[in-house]
């Protein structure tokens, strides 16, 4: 016998160790993982002991009829879980086409036995909708004692009265959910050991977070009032607000020292509004030991539309334009940002912004790296140029900087024609 003829006839893939055999079919789609039960004897019920489950719209060859359609995965769902012998460390749902809960609750209580790790339900399928969510929370995902990550899209969260929390939650993920301030309240600081939280909301919310081991903390929406300070471990902090939650006395006060925070993410930052300013400059003032900073500034038109989206009139809302030196007007004269190294910059298109950037470079001693992104449509960003390179030769800027997206050629003449 060749070698090629004894290499060809060994199994190779069926010796390999379980675990690997279980990496392998989890990285295909469950259907597919049902069809290598044809492959070997070994392999007929390898599908039945996958230890992570996804269920979405590409399981199925579905029917173009959304109800024969919602059958068929409903069956196809339940039929697998039945089948399922071992435990299951993460149950993910990603579909449209459900039209009622009672079926997830039924799932759930299923693989309740399995000793679930982590849950991830979205019943929209990643289609992002503005309308209330369809469905409640299903109730048996509160027994789930033993949950180490969950994500809820869409859904309204109501906890059965006497729910006690998630004692062994680390991630929660929560995007586009209906809840109130007592039952998010209630749900973060009944999971001790959170360490991971993630947050999108459309509705006017104010609440506090109480999570004294978080360390990445992730917000987006239109909330009214948010308050950090019981989060003392926050390492990243990524916060992307709608237009609206800016409006009135919101966001003013940032309370405590957060030693720890290294990366900070601001979303839709308007360098005009007196309010954002404030609450920005006393974030940075309160994290001392920050290394990366990440500003965008909005982009117009998609605010417009996000005002209109949340039932409002963009006309219908005014704010305090900031003087241009309120950075260093409010800052104290003897401030650095003694670690900061690294700073993103995008959609940069006003004086405003421009003011900023020379604030941050005349106070950070070890900065490495300064990238801008200019805003053409809204903005005149060339003109912004001279007006940067003079402030940084002015305070002996010699680290690197990058202006992306700027025309090469005319940036190319301002810094010979300014060094010569």
């Amino acid at each position: 016998m060749s070698k090629l003829t004894k290499f060809s006839s060994e199994d190779i893939i069926s010796d390999l160790p379980e675990s690997i055999i279980d990496s392998i079919l989890t990285k295909l789609p469950v259907k597919d993982a049902v069809r290598t039960c044809v492959l070997s004897s070994k392999w007929k019920y390898q599908w039945t002991t996958m230890t992570q489950l996804v269920f979405d719209e590409k399981c199925l060859c579905l029917s173009n009829d959304k109800k024969v359609a919602e059958k068929e995965l409903v069956d196809f769902v339940m039929r697998f879980l039945l089948l399922h012998d071992g435990p299951i460390q993460k149950f993910k749902l990603s579909t449209s086409y459900l039209q009622k809960s009672t079926d997830i609750d039924q799932w759930l209580r299923v693989i309740s036995r399995k000793n679930i790790k982590e849950i991830v339900l979205d019943v929209y399928g990643g289609k992002w909708r503005w309308s209330d969510p369809r469905f409640s929370t299903p109730r048996s995902i509160f027994s789930l004692r033993k949950l180490t990550g969950l994500t809820l899209s869409e859904f309204a969260v109501k906890p059965p009265l006497g729910f006690q929390g998630f004692p062994c939650i680390k991630y929660l993920e929560l995007h586009g959910v209906t809840i109130t301030l007592e039952v998010i309240e209630n749900l973060i600081s009944g999971c001790p050991l959170l360490e991971k939280f993630k947050f999108s909301h459309w509705n006017k919310l104010a609440f506090a977070i109480r999570a004294p081991n978080l360390k990445l903390l992730t917000v987006k929406g239109n909330l009214e009032d948010f308050y950090l300070e019981h989060t003392p471990l926050v390492v990243a902090f990524s916060i992307n607000f709608y237009p609206l939650a800016w409006r009135g006395n919101v966001l003013k006060k940032v309370p405590v020292t957060y030693d720890y925070l290294k990366f900070i993410e601001i979303g839709k930052m308007d360098f005009k509004d007196t309010d954002e300013v404030l609450y920005v400059l006393q974030l940075l003032l309160q994290s001392p030991n920050l290394q990366d900073l990440q500003i965008s500034s909005p982009d117009l038109e998609m605010e417009e539309r996000e005002i209109i989206a949340c039932g409002e009139e963009p006309n219908d809302f005014q704010y305090r334009t900031a003087d241009f030196d309120i950075w260093e007007r409010n800052c104290p004269t003897d401030f650095t940002f003694k670690c900061l190294k690294t700073v993103k910059l995008s959609y940069i298109c006003t004086k405003h912004d421009v003011e900023f950037v020379k604030f941050l470079l005349g106070r950070s001693p070890v900065l490495e790296v300064i990238s801008i992104s200019p805003d053409y449509e809204y903005g005149e960003p060339m003109r912004m140029l001279p007006d940067l390179i003079a402030h940084m030769e002015k305070i002996s800027f010699s680290n690197m900087w990058i202006l992306q997206d700027f025309d090469r050629d005319l940036l190319l003449y301002y810094l010979v024609n300014f060094n010569a």
